[in-house]
């Protein structure tokens, strides 16, 4: 085979140039700290790479959505405070105002008090955020939620949407709470029933919120007072208890007849003793008393005091309050008036024990999320730092073995430069 000068002469140059481009890359490398250059220099690590990237940029994307949702919840939950701190003081007023001791003129100055504090839990409750989004819209973050059209009357503009954002493959938390679950969905009463005299009772009793035990019987109930069936003045008043339908329930003996025609037959009821448990709804899960002196006189036309139980319903924080204020401007003149105005701030008090109560519950499960998103931190932290060393073990540079193997290409490199001058200068004419 003939050797001619110029093909020793591309072997010499392609010598030189892939040793040129090998140290090339060995600087290449060493200057980025990178092992892979192309997927071509490893397809299987850097398919990994890329698996390995993208599992990294979510999980920091957890870890950016952990810190919004604390920030945000971290809000809601101050916010909340500075609400229940101000409940807490209506509550204090609340009961200094249904003390006897409080004349006509003290309690106004509490109303004032309390009127001023249903506007700060007004103006807490449309709060917003750094974003500008109001904390209690639900979806609806840039609509102001709560107005108050300054005749007691409130509305809310916001839906019962709570968004979600994911802090972990398997974990989402909810970033906050709506305004219709922290403040309209509250019940009144003892949160099963409502216990309410009848605004044209003319004595002096006051009735009990009520509590509940054993099996409720859910049903609009009534108490009726009749004068003692002995005919006899000084007798205790007597009462009978009526279910929804308007049938006796007690006394035992009439269960099932007709209000009218009980009280048309001058049967006897329940004889009344002042602070004892009513019978009859004792036996539906109820214990429920009556104090003071209710007012029954014989008719015609019958007068009589009522009392009625019912299911408890929603009622929003700031009808609570407002009820309050309106309590608190009612006449208090005679035995009638203050025991409708008593019976109103027991109302009110159990129905503000209960405002209080959703306050603690939301802040509660706040604090549960807040825990959650801290050990998902940790587990998102701990996490990335593993897939971190993973990568770094597949695509990072051993500093040591390139400095080696760049020392070995540069002899290489000079090598071949100068075996390529050496056969540059070989002829045939310097022989002969």
């Amino acid at each position: 085979m003939r050797i001619s000068s110029s093909l020793l002469s591309k072997i010499g140059i392609e010598t030189m140039l892939d040793q040129q481009k090998r140290l090339s890359d060995t600087q290449l490398q060493i200057a980025t700290g990178n092992r892979i250059l192309a997927p071509s220099d490893d397809p299987y690590g850097s398919a990994r790479t890329l698996d390995l990237k993208e599992t990294i940029t979510t999980n920091e994307q957890y870890l950016t959505n952990s810190t919004q949702i604390e920030n945000r919840l971290a809000l809601e939950e101050g916010t909340l405070e500075g609400i229940g701190n101000a409940l807490q003081r209506i509550r204090e007023l609340s009961i200094a105002a249904n003390n006897d001791s409080q004349t006509t003129e003290s309690r106004s100055f509490l109303r004032a008090e309390i009127e001023g504090l249903l506007k700060q839990v007004l103006a807490l409750s449309n709060t917003a955020d750094s974003n500008g989004e109001f904390l209690f819209s639900g979806y609806q973050g840039k609509t102001k939620p709560f107005e108050s059209d300054g005749a007691g009357n409130f509305t809310y503009y916001g839906d019962d949407g709570q968004r979600f954002l994911k802090v972990g493959t398997s974990t989402t938390i909810a970033m906050g709470d709506s305004g219709e679950d922290t403040f309209l969905d509250i019940k009144n009463g003892n949160g099963v029933f409502q216990t309410a005299d009848n605004p044209a009772n003319q004595g002096g009793g006051i009735i009990d919120p009520g509590t509940t035990f054993g099996s409720y019987v859910a049903d609009n109930y009534r108490i009726g007072f009749l004068p003692p069936n002995s005919g006899l003045l000084n007798d205790p008043v007597e009462y009978y208890v009526l279910d929804g339908a308007g049938d006796i329930i007690e006394p035992a003996a009439q269960v099932g007849m007709a209000e009218a025609a009980f009280t048309a037959g001058a049967f006897p009821g329940i004889a009344y003793e002042d602070g004892a448990v009513i019978q009859g709804l004792d036996q539906l899960g109820m214990k429920v008393t009556i104090s003071g002196t209710p007012a029954a006189e014989a008719g015609p036309p019958l007068r009589q005091d009522f009392y009625t139980i019912s299911p408890s319903n929603n009622q929003s924080m700031f009808k609570t309050i407002q009820n309050l204020v309106d309590t608190l401007g009612m006449p208090q003149q005679g035995t009638a008036d203050l025991s409708e105005f008593h019976n109103a701030m027991n109302r009110n008090i159990i129905d503000m024990d209960q405002s209080i109560g959703k306050m603690l519950e939301i802040r509660s499960n706040i604090g549960a999320r807040l825990n959650t998103i801290d050990k998902q931190i940790e587990i998102n932290e701990s996490f990335t730092l593993q897939l971190k060393s993973t990568l770094s073990d597949i695509q990072d540079l051993d500093y040591s073995e390139a400095v080696t193997r760049l020392n070995m290409e540069l002899v290489g490199l000079e090598a071949a430069q100068n075996a390529y001058t050496r056969v540059q200068g070989l002829s045939l004419f310097n022989f002969l």
